[in-house]
């Protein structure tokens, strides 16, 4: 007697493309504004701390298991001991000074240059002008104090900083200069606006889907999520589209928002929730 399994690869495969094209699309605007090793950390805390909300939603009023939680999460329990012990559990990594400081190799050389005394001036307290290469005290020994990546170099580490006008080097003198201890990884205070917006789309977007998924089985009524695109746009015809879309979508914002008007409340509570609508035009070029 012989039985079949059936075979879920597909289902597997579908949902491993779609959260690698998100992932891939994410983590390429990401390159260069964050570490991987820090993204690496805030995905672990994250996928815990939400997978402990959900085992709880399961079981109200019951502590996790860490036995239960090393199931949904794959990670051992000496492991999840450790990643719940960190500061950063529980806690929004933008309040996380440390995180912050360590975001990318380069806000980890202005944080040990900003604290620490070997690279302070003695009698300003501010950042000390350094040697870019030499002993102690140097921007050189500076990144191995600041850093645990192999393979850096000095040319590196200047060019970074200086595209994000955080020092002034005088190469014929040999000589670095902080000037701005802050590291802006998308250049310009706009570029982090516009970051910011954009971002919180893609989680607006997420939630839709999370709603849309879930619906179904609550017996709740889907959030209304559509879109329309071609795989066939001559780039010769970008430009007029996207004036013609941008039109469009003008329009649309400007009815959106006096939908939404009468219903927002003149005094904030937390009984209330976020609602909304994002709308964007979107081109994706052939990496081919």
């Amino acid at each position: 007697m012989s039985t079949s399994i059936k075979d879920d690869s597909g289902d597997v495969a579908i949902l491993t493309l779609a959260v690698e094209n998100v992932f891939r699309k994410l983590i390429r605007l990401l390159v260069g504004k964050i570490s991987l090793k820090k993204l690496q950390e805030m995905v672990q805390v994250i996928f815990v701390e939400e997978a402990e909300a959900m085992l709880k939603q399961e079981k109200p009023g019951k502590n996790v298991p860490l036995s239960n939680l090393a199931v949904i999460t794959g990670i051992d329990t000496r492991t999840l001991t450790s990643v719940k012990a960190k500061d950063s559990y529980l806690k929004p990594f933008h309040e996380v000074k440390r995180f912050l400081s360590e975001i990318t190799p380069e806000c980890s050389v202005l944080d040990v240059w900003e604290s620490s005394d070997t690279y302070k001036d003695p009698k300003t307290g501010k950042p000390r002008g350094l040697p870019i290469t030499g002993p102690k005290p140097s921007f050189e020994s500076l990144i191995g104090d600041s850093n645990s990546t192999r393979g850096v170099t000095v040319k590196s580490f200047l060019q970074r900083l200086q595209v994000s006008n955080s020092v002034i080097v005088d190469k014929a003198a040999n000589r670095v200069q902080m000037i701005d201890k802050r590291y802006t990884p998308f250049g310009s205070e706009a570029k982090t606006e516009n970051a910011k917006i954009g971002m919180a789309a893609v989680g607006n977007l997420v939630d839709t889907i999370a709603h849309n998924l879930a619906a179904p089985a609550e017996d709740e009524k889907p959030f209304y999520q559509r879109g329309c695109w071609t795989n066939r746009l001559d780039m010769q015809d970008s430009e007029k589209l996207r004036g013609l879309i941008n039109v469009f979508l003008k329009d649309t914002d400007d009815k959106a928002r006096k939908i939404l008007k009468p219903f927002e409340q003149d005094i904030a509570s937390h009984d209330q929730v976020t609602a909304g609508v994002s709308m964007f035009y979107f081109e994706e070029k052939s990496r081919t």
